[in-house]
């Protein structure tokens, strides 16, 4: 049985463009208005309309209340003639789709040909006729409301979470400067999965640091430290021939054939060609959700020289590499010394996103939890893991270890470790000494920041090559040689 064509693309689109608009004009007329004029965020915005436009035509391939009543009339528009009783039950079914649609009773016409006698045959099939085409066109304009009833439903939601996104971007980028960020830093790692709590958290961190000028400075000094012990060396580059030209999937230069991917833009015409018909659009959707879109495959090529295996080789002077950070959330250190201990940590990694520094975050106590910002995580990601405590014992040996054995890995190969504690802490065992003096020979750099008015002595001598104490009750940073 043919399918009715109720609602063309071009229909829907023209809806969707109209909703879209809508959606615009308020966003220009709310008091977030500003943000439109910043260009990252109007991209970002403009990225998350495209998003959910796809999203919202997808939704109304859906079946529309009315498919009941379509499939009647498909019924009746496969025949040519109907008889005088077949013709009163079409009415009637066409009568009773016009109460749903909370329309008045429209019969005047046949009762009064029915009351008059017998019609004629020719007269029969005429208002049969007659009686199809009203009911498709109702059942048409019906469809298109419900269309755009959905795409206004769905606009006014997507409406309040664009406004929820830019209210969240508004309150945070406020604290920018006490982190030496950019707006641009909250763009780029938010994927807008952030709570009230979580924005309240991250302003009560920022706040904290933007009226510390000493704990700012220790942060600068933690960021920019150097190993004292064993001076990094230069990097030793060894030039090599150069390889022959590698083919580069990244470099799309070239159409090197044709594959089965997700890219709408490289998507072959043939394919795109399904979003014509209403019928094959769910096609084109479940093709896309799988990946299995055909488009053309580019790639270019790329030569470079080989150099002695620049993960393992010694950071040269003054550069930075990746960093590890041990942050300590024990029962001792509950209360201010958490709170300084994670705004310095929140200032870290800010400062990691915006340089590009692989960073990972160790959560410990007597049990350890972590985080490696190298993975793609995000800034929601970071707040939530920051909001993590255990307030249990402190053990800063599972900690260590771990940094230890994530310093054998190649993308954390010789990073600098920073601790964040209190140290209210017995000493290392002398195996795992022995790990860390070797590493700190290869380039590795260990520094603590004990917060409080404790000294760092009861550790065992040269574990760190600089150690800071945050002295709470006077708000001054002491260096200790």
């Amino acid at each position: 049985m043919p399918k009715l064509k109720l609602q063309s693309a071009k229909q829907t689109q023209q809806a969707l463009t109209a909703v879209t608009d809508q959606l615009y004009e308020e966003l220009h007329q709310s008091s977030l208005k500003h943000w439109l004029e910043d260009e990252k965020a109007a991209k970002t915005l403009d990225e998350k309309v495209h998003a959910w436009a796809y999203q919202a035509k997808s939704s109304l391939d859906q079946q529309h209340p009315y498919q009941a009543v379509q499939l009647q009339l498909e019924q009746w528009l496969e025949q040519s003639a109907v008889s005088e009783a077949e013709f009163e039950q079409m009415h009637q079914q066409f009568q009773a789709f016009q109460q749903q649609l909370g329309m008045p009773a429209w019969g005047d016409l046949w009762q009064f040909q029915q009351h008059a006698g017998q019609p004629a045959k020719a007269a029969l099939n005429l208002q049969f006729q007659l009686l199809k085409e009203k009911w498709q066109r109702k059942l048409t304009e019906a469809v298109a409301q419900w269309e755009f009833e959905q795409l206004a439903l769905q606009r006014d939601a997507f409406l309040d979470e664009i406004k929820d996104f830019l209210a969240t971007l508004q309150k945070m980028s406020k604290h920018k400067d006490a982190l030496g960020a950019d707006t641009g830093i909250f763009i780029d790692y938010s994927t807008g999965r952030l709570t009230e709590q979580d924005v309240l958290q991250f302003e009560e961190w920022s706040r904290y640091l933007a009226e510390d000028a000493e704990l700012q400075k220790l942060c600068a000094m933690m960021g920019n430290a150097q190993p004292a012990k064993y001076k990094r060396k230069a990097l030793q580059v060894q030039a090599a021939p150069l390889t022959p030209p590698l083919p580069d999937q990244h470099a799309l230069e070239a159409i090197s054939g044709i594959h089965l991917a997700q890219d709408l833009n490289l998507a072959l015409p043939s394919e795109l060609a399904l979003l014509a018909d209403p019928d094959l659009q769910i096609l084109f959707d479940l093709k896309y959700l799988e990946s299995n879109i055909l488009g053309f495959h580019l790639q270019g090529e790329q030569s470079g020289r080989v150099i002695d295996d620049p993960r393992r080789a010694p950071k040269k002077l003054g550069q930075k590499g990746p960093m590890i950070l041990c942050l300590d959330t024990s029962g001792s250190m509950h209360g201010q010394p958490e709170l300084i201990a994670k705004a310095i940590s929140l200032y870290l990694a800010m400062q990691s996103m915006k340089s590009k520094r692989p960073m990972y975050i160790i959560n410990f106590s007597t049990n350890l939890t972590a985080l490696d910002l190298n993975q793609g995580y995000a800034l929601d990601d970071l707040i939530h893991f920051l909001s993590q405590s255990f307030h249990g014992g402190t053990d800063l040996v599972p900690a260590m270890q771990h940094a230890v054995e994530m310093l054998q890995q190649p993308s954390f190969g010789h990073a600098d470790v920073l601790v964040i504690s209190d140290f209210i802490m017995g000493g290392l065992p002398a195996e795992l000494m022995e790990n860390i003096e070797q590493l700190q020979q290869q380039g590795a750099g260990f520094y603590a920041a004990a917060i409080g008015n404790f000294r760092i002595e009861h550790l065992n001598d040269a574990l760190f090559d600089h150690q800071w104490i945050y002295q709470a009750n006077t708000g001054q940073v002491v260096q200790l040689s």
